[in-house]
């Protein structure tokens, strides 16, 4: 066991100590950073809060009354003006960004005129019909005005009762098993090639027969394995301690997204339960690839066809979201690969009973287990074949020929 742990330690620090394992592991989380910052630039340029002028010839806001504002945005002052030239110059002074008119018909018709140079922005576009809305509402009370303008707050439960989030749709913290997948995903797709690259320096400085003296096939893959999983933990630690410090400053930001997470961690324990030995499997797998080929860069093209694996329950993913408890959707929530992201997207709208999640994880586990024996089979019979491809028949008539 302790050979395990120093081969394990040496593969581990042989690839975190390089300057590209640092832009690995800053690379997803400058992405992601980018595209939200991007996103909230592009959100940003559709709001204006310059204040909107209005002319009420029909007489409905004589009395004007404030409307609620979200907490999330910024209030858009509304000035009245007497007549359509005293607007007109304002906006064209660039005091107001618009200006509507309300004409004396108004109450009949329902027209408004709206005049401005630039359109004007999203949220002075929806605050402006919240305001007028509650003063068309001032013969009443004024809570039950304010309570009329400020809508319905909609809980949408599925049908076993187990699920609900508000009709704005889900939160951060429904997403959250889907986001764990998409991770664990990026991280297969990020630690390829420290998986392929497992045991071809060996190979390729030729040190692989003095290697095998002192270690066993197993201990060696195992070791080399523990380590490349170990490197795999410190990406995914890293990007969680940087999401946890980025919702955490979303929260005090009052980006109403992150306020409620709702998070349910007995379905982001299963997740994580599911997410560990499918790892585990897929770098197996890898190690595997890379000892039958003859170079690094051949083993890394073999990657993408375990992503695609993984990604089918998106591809399909309509057909089992409208009925989460049909066949398709239990079948690809057991096979390898595919559970991962299929019980994630599950849970967002239904709970995945119990037993299916139980036998993901044993499958996954299993999976594991054989890839693991798999690839230290394939190690000891390719070890010695230097620019010779083990194929994958011959993998298996070796253990029928007893070798």
């Amino acid at each position: 066991m302790n050979k395990i742990w120093r081969v394990a330690l040496y593969e581990y620090r042989r690839n975190v100590f390089k300057k590209s394992f640092l832009f690995t592991l800053l690379s997803i989380p400058l992405m992601v950073a980018f595209s939200v910052g991007l996103g909230f630039v592009l959100t940003s340029l559709e709001n204006n809060d310059l204040p909107v002028g209005y002319i009420d010839q029909a007489h409905v806001m004589d009395k004007a009354i404030p409307a609620p504002v979200s907490g999330q945005s910024e209030p858009v002052i509304f000035i009245s003006f007497q007549s359509e030239n005293e607007a007109r110059a304002s906006l064209e002074a660039q005091e107001i960004q618009a200006y509507y008119v309300l004409p004396s018909d108004y109450l009949e018709t329902r027209r408004i005129e709206l005049v401005y140079a630039k359109k004007p922005g999203e949220n002075a576009v929806r605050q402006w019909y919240d305001f007028l809305q509650i003063n068309l509402l001032s013969d009443q009370p004024e809570e039950i005005a304010s309570r009329t303008a400020s809508g319905t707050d909609v809980t949408v439960r599925s049908l076993d009762g187990k699920r609900t989030m508000a009709d704005s749709g889900p939160t951060f913290g429904n997403f959250m098993p889907v986001f764990i997948s998409l991770a664990f995903l990026a991280l297969i797709l990020m630690s390829s090639g420290f998986l392929m690259g497992a045991v071809a320096e060996e190979k390729e400085n030729r040190t692989m027969e003095i290697v095998v003296t002192s270690i066993s096939p197993l201990q060696l893959i195992g070791g080399k394995l523990l380590g490349v999983i170990a490197i795999g933990l410190t990406l995914l630690v890293t990007w969680g301690l940087i999401v946890l410090a980025g919702v955490l400053a979303a929260r005090q930001m009052g980006i109403g997204w992150f306020q409620d997470l709702g998070m349910d961690w007995s379905v982001v324990l299963a997740t994580a339960a599911i997410a560990v030995p499918s790892y585990v499997l897929v770098s197996a797998l890898m190690i595997t690839i890379g000892t039958m080929v003859t170079s690094t860069q051949e083993g890394q093209s073999f990657s993408s066809i375990f992503i695609i694996f993984h990604m089918i329950p998106l591809y399909v993913g309509v057909a089992f979201l409208k009925n989460p408890a049909n066949s398709l959707a239990v079948t690809l929530s057991l096979l390898p690969f595919t559970s991962l992201m299929t019980i994630a997207m599950r849970n967002l709208f239904y709970s995945v009973p119990a037993w299916q999640v139980a036998v993901s994880v044993c499958v996954q586990t299993l999976g594991a287990l054989g890839a693991i024996w798999l690839a230290s089979r394939a190690f000891r019979l390719g070890m010695l074949r230097y620019g010779q491809r083990l194929r994958w028949r011959r993998l298996f008539q070796s253990r029928q020929l007893g070798e």
